[in-house]
């Protein structure tokens, strides 16, 4: 009876895992009229006027804070505990906050008025992962933690909607292991090493009234796959990555940072993902998905 309780228990949190990310990945390709609706009344005004809106005293029509940090994660995972190596390397110089304001104030219609909205991370502690056990997870209300936060950061603007920009994070495989918003894998598995290069970001959209969320989801490179539904085809992390040669994992994880080829890998692989779903999550159909539909 013990074990057949605990199986029943353990195959209900499988469930209700996939269930999450089912959700969070449905809320991209479900449409919400929310954004969209803004975005068309806010074009009609500047075709009407010929001059974009203007950004004055805070108010805005899109507001976007990153929340990445300029960090890079160098890390090794073996078969057993000991073989476990984290270092976290600062790299304010590959200018990642930049990218991704400029990749979404790019992705934001013409005319439409953007406020960069500064982020101080000394104000908000980290959580206590301690602290987040199951009970909490299940019983926890995140969507108004979410708004707390973000009424926080937002905190002196009047924006009617704000985008935030945050590191995601992924199971490595079927192990235990986890990788968060930027870094390289070094893989120590049975038959030799697998090194991975990550970029994983996050999107959420909050509407500027009462702060909840409108849409959110991974960034992703491949969009017209769910993250569960790639973990089911074998990929190792959820988001995007790529495998890179074994002399490509730094020798002293701090020479990451002047590493240009690790560099250059992190921000192609942010500027593809951040550039393919921020389209859809704002209900603005890419340049390049226009050009098809022309050649058709």
């Amino acid at each position: 009876m013990f074990s057949i309780m605990t199986l029943l228990f353990v195959v209900a949190i499988i469930l209700w895992c996939f269930s999450t990310q089912a959700r969070a990945q449905a809320q991209l390709e479900t449409a919400r009229p929310t954004v969209k609706q803004a975005i068309g009344k806010i074009t009609t005004r500047r075709e009407a006027t010929g001059k974009p809106a203007p950004v004055a005293g805070g108010s805005c029509d899109f507001g976007v804070v990153v929340t990445t940090g300029d960090e890079f994660t160098v890390l090794t995972t073996g078969l057993t505990v000991f073989q476990n190596k984290t270092m976290v390397v600062p790299i304010p110089g590959w200018g990642l906050n930049d990218l991704i304001f400029a990749r979404t104030r790019a992705a934001i219609p013409a005319g439409v008025s953007v406020l960069r909205i500064p982020y101080n991370p000394a104000k908000f502690p980290p959580r206590d992962e301690s602290k987040d056990t199951l009970k909490d997870r299940l019983f926890r209300d995140l969507n108004a933690e979410l708004a707390g936060y973000m009424r926080e950061v937002a905190k002196g603007t009047n924006c009617r909607h704000y985008i935030q920009i945050l590191n995601s994070v992924s199971p490595i495989g079927t192990s235990n292991y986890t990788v968060r918003g930027f870094g390289i894998l070094n893989q120590d598995v049975v038959l030799g090493r697998r090194i991975y290069l990550y970029a994983l970001a996050f999107i959420r959209i909050f509407d500027g009234r009462d702060f909840s969320v409108v849409r959110q989801s991974s960034a992703l490179i491949n969009v017209h796959h769910s993250l569960v539904v790639q973990r089911l085809l074998g990929r190792q992390i959820g988001g995007p990555y790529r495998e890179l040669p074994a002399e490509s994992f730094p020798t002293r994880p701090e020479d990451a940072a002047d590493n240009p080829a690790l560099r250059d890998g992190v921000r192609a692989m942010l500027a593809e993902s951040l550039d393919k779903t921020l389209p859809l999550l704002l209900g603005v159909r890419s340049a390049a998905s226009q050009s098809d539909a022309k050649e058709r």
